[in-house]
């Protein structure tokens, strides 16, 4: 932890001790919406010295979520789902919040799907580790003993294999999508443009809501090429989004 961030922590307070005062306060939001603002400063200022957890993230989205901030408990939601994307809190809290966002016609984002959405990579290791004794027992077996069972049972294991395999490489080939196309999230109500240029004509008639999500595709003269959920391709003013 750098000094600076250091500091930041400790002038914030226990983030946690202000998100329950303001869970308190609840009955008044005027008075517990600062608190939540407290507490939603003090987890970005965790989260930034390395306190990253599936359970951080969910107590970062939601602290935003309550202090009004909606792109920022958005944003707070996929940082997490980044490092645990088949994590159901915050999978839940995605669909909980995409549901106060008013998206135009049909460019809601689709619940996130995928490999990645239902397993972790500890899982498909496991199961690898499973197939791989299957295979070796059964192999040892074999060209040891000679039990009947020895080769279903090595047959088993190495078809478990050829699927953790596969597995595998659909889990990093759903992760080099998110790379390539990082998910943005829109700050302010943003039409998107044609071109890089707010003397570009409007892409569309509607304007991308305040907590919309688009995918980035380049960036050129402070502007960003993103691609909406129906497939759209438009340009946004780098200072409408933030990333994750």
């Amino acid at each position: 932890m750098t000094p600076a961030v250091l500091v930041a922590v400790l002038s914030l307070g226990q983030p946690d001790a202000a998100f329950r005062d303001g869970l308190d306060l609840r009955a008044d939001a005027a008075v517990a919406r600062p608190k939540f603002v407290e507490a939603a400063k003090g987890y970005d200022a965790a989260w930034q010295a390395g306190e990253r957890t599936p359970a951080a993230a969910t107590n970062r989205a939601r602290a935003h979520a309550l202090a009004g901030d909606l792109p920022g408990a958005i944003a707070a939601v996929h940082a997490g789902l980044r490092l645990a994307p088949y994590d159901a809190d915050l999978l839940r809290d995605l669909d909980t919040l995409r549901d106060a966002v008013e998206y135009p016609q049909a460019v809601r984002p689709a619940r996130p799907g995928g490999l990645r959405a239902r397993v972790s990579p500890w899982d498909v290791l496991a199961f690898a580790a499973l197939a791989a004794v299957l295979a070796g027992v059964g192999l040892a077996r074999r060209f040891t003993t000679r039990d009947g069972w020895a080769v279903p049972l090595a047959a088993v294991g190495g078809v478990g294999l050829l699927i953790a395999a596969i597995a595998g490489w659909q889990l990093a080939r759903e992760e080099r999508r998110e790379i390539d196309k990082p998910v943005l999230v829109v700050v302010r109500d943003t039409t998107p443009r044609k071109g890089n240029g707010d003397t570009y004509p409007g892409l569309t008639e509607w304007k991308l809501p305040r907590g919309g999500e688009v995918r980035e595709l380049h960036r050129r003269g402070g502007w960003v090429q993103a691609e909406l959920a129906n497939g759209v391709v438009g340009w946004l003013p780098e200072t409408a989004v933030i990333q994750p």
